[in-house]
């Protein structure tokens, strides 16, 4: 993670929101690892036509980053990663 951190973007993680023990520890151990949760409420776009966007929750190594930085990530994931999806 070290390493990651030192190439100067920010890093950004999509996660399960708690819901079990096992979610819980999984995001305790990305806490650990120094990234925090952001407080938007975050639906993933789904990858196929036939399913529905999921819920899940936006972690940024360090520090949250502001509203207008979010908006950026999740432009780039509907316009740029899953623009050919389908």
């Amino acid at each position: 993670m070290d390493l990651l951190a030192e190439c100067g973007k920010t890093l950004i993680l999509e996660i399960d929101p708690s819901m079990d023990a096992i979610v819980c520890l999984r995001k305790m151990f990305y806490e650990r690892c120094g990234f925090a949760e952001n407080p938007f409420p975050h639906i993933h776009p789904p990858y196929h036509a036939e399913n529905r966007g999921h819920a899940l929750v936006v972690m940024t190594i360090f520090l949250p980053i502001p509203q207008e930085k979010y908006n950026d990530f999740y432009r780039y994931l509907t316009e740029k990663v899953l623009k050919d999806v389908f």
